[in-house]
């Protein structure tokens, strides 16, 4: 079969963005520098590329540390990456949002095994000078917020999995799921509120008190769940400790945490 040679002159400009396109999905996430060092492009040059590319639903810019990443790209990796994936890039335009609102950074946090870690946030973006956990960063279950959020509200069957998991750890942070009555309390609060808190002796730290390691922060969280009831993660606000009390942040911050969780939860089914 012989190839297809026209005659015409090609589109400089397509050669250009899909160069770039290429670039993005086989570094899966780049950027800007990273992007203009590997392709030799201005940087002028690649912003208007990357505006086109994200307006045209291929990337998607993550929060957390500015990178461009492949909006659901073919990859030989596996669906739960791919889901979680698409989860940051629902996430990303909501924090975004929320943190116009409310001021206050938010994080966007998901269960890995028995803990929970972050997958989006803003806080390199806040107003407010607040330590930076990095995508990855591990979220200890029974005490923070977005544990609490994520146990209280799915499954049955997934919750009695991860307390399991958590009697068998001997980190001294897991601790609490040994005290099955005062696990069945905290869940049963964080139901009634519909929100987590923050354990006040938790202090960020998987397994020192806060008198041990206090990064002097406090958080709310609410799950972010689809139609069938399955929670996709948690997402939160985070505020310094002593600046504004829990009474005052649910006041001014649940409502549109909540809002920032159902317009994710859309943005999956959307996908």
């Amino acid at each position: 079969m012989s190839r297809w040679a026209p005659k015409v002159k090609t589109i400089d400009a397509l050669a250009r963005g899909l160069a770039v396109l290429d670039e993005v999905r086989a570094t899966q996430g780049a950027s800007l520098h990273e992007l203009h060092v590997r392709t030799g492009f201005a940087k002028a040059t690649l912003l208007r590329i990357l505006a086109t590319l994200q307006s045209r639903g291929l990337i998607w810019r993550r929060l957390a540390d500015d990178y461009f990443c492949p909006a659901g790209a073919p990859d030989a990796r596996g669906r739960q990456a791919q889901a979680l994936d698409r989860l940051g890039q629902c996430a990303a335009p909501a924090l975004d949002r929320l943190q116009a609102e409310v001021l206050w950074p938010s994080d966007l946090a998901v269960r890995r095994a028995s803990a929970m870690i972050v997958r989006e946030t803003n806080r390199n973006q806040s107003y407010f000078t607040i330590r930076r956990d990095n995508i990855g960063f591990r979220i200890n279950m029974l005490h923070s917020a977005v544990g609490r959020a994520y146990l209280a509200f799915c499954a049955e069957k997934e919750r009695e999995w991860v307390l399991a998991a958590l009697r068998r750890s001997r980190r001294e942070g897991d601790a609490l799921a040994h005290d099955s009555r005062a696990v069945a309390a905290m869940l049963d609060r964080t139901r009634r509120l519909g929100y987590g808190l923050r354990d006040q002796r938790f202090g960020g730290d998987y397994d020192k008190p806060r008198r041990d390691q206090n990064d002097r922060l406090e958080a709310l969280a609410v799950p972010i769940v689809a139609a069938s009831g399955r929670v996709y993660g948690c997402v939160n606000v985070v505020w310094i400790q002593g600046v504004r009390s829990v009474d005052q942040m649910v006041e001014q911050c649940l409502d549109p945490l909540r809002c920032a969780a159902q317009a994710i939860s859309a943005g999956m089914v959307g996908r």
